[in-house]
């Protein structure tokens, strides 16, 4: 009669609890004491306390650093001991001389290690939710938010351990299974970051920042679990996680099927995948090699190669310490002169070539175009960039070909742009749509003086003005308030909150805004006071009140708030003004004050009337030919201001001819 064999091994299921139960057991308190005893500590401690966590909307928001360090830590150890019988010739040999096939021994390790990790977790769910009920705590969490955090905590922790078993099935040695366990779970983040630096090194308008805000951490589970007390694991996330642990679990067992015993204790199992090791490590410490000396250098070139080098040799070199085991391999070289030899090829092609850089679309093949300075507004996060803030493309023919203009110009003064790097003061970030559907990104860093001709244009445009400032992407519903601050020290503001006064104030800022020159724009900004919209949701749109804004002011003044709105004469006590260069004046304002003070021939100025030109005419660019201290009433703060030939008052032009 055929003896019958039960599909779960009794015996090995006991010994691998013996052997790995203390990690789900210590898995398990760190569990209790973040939830079922921080909510006891809630429940009897001041009514503070207890109000503040009526406010928190989720239970990772419970000691929240802790859960971190227990769900990036647990399964990694609990996968790196429940296979360390792999990683010992002796246990190796012992395990597959039982009269079981590789595919049950796979199976019983693996999903008694996620046993352990979810029991823990099943548990102290359990116990939460009848504390739930006994002592009342709606106020605190629901059921939903339980059982979110059971299924979130599950999932991420599930693949957090299928990935450390598939890194230990390819590696010989426990130490290198834990440590490339997290270099495994943080790859896929790391080389998105580390390529779309280096690229924008090499690639002149790679839009590297676009790429790097695009919702980075949902790349790797480690750093997802870092945001979760302000992110939602929604459920796309989930799926893709779930699906994601079930590849893992069937390469770890198709390659485990395939291991060789005599593997145990070599780096890497798998021989053809040594110099995918060697290799791919050389390749990741060469970018960031070449991206810490790039940016410790200011960009510069030569220190920026140096960088490639000495990364790629340390990175080749510790690879094959780990694979030989020994720190004698500085001898062969020969494959890393190959490495760099077909690296330093492929990069002088491409940039002879020139295919990515010097391409720009026609205009008959483009459907739109978007200019904006802040590749930001691609970012998502969870709705917290709304419509309100997303800027949009623009679709007038004008305005395409002047983009197609600027972008030329900016191709064409390449060298003086890279040179001038560390005097850059603007982005530009180009997206345009092709009529195809596929999009062409550039980001460039520029001066902003070398492309005014350019971009003034398109600036005063008002297609430009009502799909890139805010202000017209809001509708007086959505204005819950707005304020009307002057800056400096008085705490100067206006509010106003009625619908009609709302709705009459966005109206003229508008006209105000459309009528907005270039020169104006540039010249004014970041001075005098500032009017933020208050949209709800935590959310606000700032905007500059320019003095160029008459409308608006005219208004405010016609119902008595302009006083309380802006700085004004009565509020400043004297001002000294000076004429030079202070753009290379350390722009602290003591710096700048002790210059301005100490110029030849200076100007103070005592009378309201002129006081009040000062105000009405200054700027913020220290480029400028004038610079002026405002000096505030009833106490010591003082304010920098300066002017340009154009909008100096006469008074003052008169007094240094």
């Amino acid at each position: 009669m055929p003896s019958k064999m039960s599909l779960f091994n009794k015996e090995l299921m006991l010994q691998m609890g013996r052997s790995t139960g203390w990690i789900s057991v210590i898995y398990l308190l760190g569990l209790l004491f973040v939830l079922p005893i921080r909510i006891l500590l809630i429940l009897y401690s001041d009514s503070d306390n207890f109000l503040y966590y009526q406010s928190r909307n989720n239970l990772f928001q419970y000691d929240y650093e802790i859960q971190v360090f227990l769900i990036a830590i647990a399964p990694v150890i609990l996968a790196v001991f429940l296979f360390r019988f792999l990683h010992v010739k002796q246990a190796a040999d012992l395990m597959h001389s039982l009269p079981l096939k590789r595919s049950r021994i796979f199976h019983h390790y693996a999903l008694t290690g996620m046993v352990l990790l979810i029991l823990p977790v099943a548990i102290v769910t359990g116990i939460v939710y009848i504390m739930h009920f006994t002592y009342d705590l709606g106020s605190l969490f629901t059921i939903h938010d339980l059982l979110y955090w059971s299924g979130t905590v599950i999932v991420i922790t599930l693949l957090l351990y299928i990935a450390s078993v598939f890194v230990g099935i390819m590696t010989g040695i426990s130490v290198v299974q834990a440590v490339l366990a997290y270099v495994f779970l943080f790859f896929p983040i790391g080389i998105t970051v580390l390529l779309s630096y280096n690229l924008k090194i090499l690639l002149y308008g790679f839009p590297g920042d676009f790429f790097l805000n695009r919702q980075l951490e949902k790349l790797s589970p480690i750093t997802f679990v870092t945001v979760l007390e302000s992110r939602a694991f929604q459920w796309k996330d989930a799926v893709l996680y779930i699906v994601m642990t079930l590849v893992l679990y069937g390469l770890s067992l198709f390659f485990y099927k395939k291991r060789n015993l005599e593997s145990a204790s070599e780096a890497i199992a798998f021989p053809k995948l040594r110099s995918v090791f060697k290799y791919g490590t050389a390749f990741c410490f060469m970018l960031l090699g070449g991206s810490y000396f790039n940016d410790v250098s200011f960009k510069n070139l030569g220190w920026t190669l140096f960088g490639y080098g000495i990364g790629a040799g340390i990175g080749y070199f510790a690879a094959e310490m780990v694979l030989l085991k020994t720190w004698r391999v500085f001898t062969r070289i020969k494959g890393l002169v190959v490495y760099l030899a077909v690296i330093a090829f492929l990069v002088v092609g491409v940039q002879a070539l020139g295919f990515y850089e010097n391409r720009i679309p026609k205009q008959n093949d483009i459907k739109n175009v978007l200019l904006t300075d802040n590749p930001n507004f691609y970012m998502r996060y969870d709705g917290f960039y709304g419509d309100v803030f997303d800027p949009k493309p623009m679709k007038e023919p004008e305005n395409i070909d002047a983009v197609l203009k600027l972008h030329k110009q900016i191709l064409a003064n390449k060298k003086v742009n890279q040179q001038e790097n560390n005097k850059a003061d603007r982005d530009f970030f180009i997206v345009y749509e092709l009529k195809n559907g596929q999009k062409e990104v550039r980001q460039y860093r520029v001066m902003t003086r070398l492309y005014e001709d350019f971009y003034k244009p398109i600036y005063e445009s008002k297609e430009f003005k009502m799909t890139s400032k805010e202000i017209y992407m809001m509708s007086e519903k959505k204005v819950k308030y707005l304020q009307i601050r002057a800056n400096g020290p008085l705490n100067k503001v206006v509010t106003l909150s009625t619908p009609e006064d709302v709705r009459q104030a966005l109206s003229l800022l508008k006209e105000d805004v459309l009528a907005e020159t270039y020169d104006d724009h540039m010249y004014y900004t970041n001075g005098g006071a500032f009017i933020q919209f208050n949209v709800g949701k935590e959310q606000s749109v700032v905007l500059d009140y320019m003095p160029t804004y008459v409308k608006f002011t005219n208004w405010l003044k016609e119902k008595e708030m302009l006083e309380q709105a802006r700085l004004t004469a009565a509020d400043i006590s004297h001002v000294v003004v000076a004429k030079g260069d202070f753009s290379e004046i350390n722009d602290s304002d003591l710096g700048l004050e002790s210059a301005i003070e100490k110029s030849k021939n200076a100007l103070k100025i005592t009378d309201k009337g002129q006081i009040e030109q000062v105000l009405e005419k200054a700027g913020s660019n220290p480029r400028h030919e004038y610079a002026a201290v405002v000096y505030y009433n009833g106490g010591n703060f003082k304010e920098i201001m300066f002017f340009d030939e154009e909008h100096v008052p006469e008074f003052i032009k008169n007094h240094f001819k």
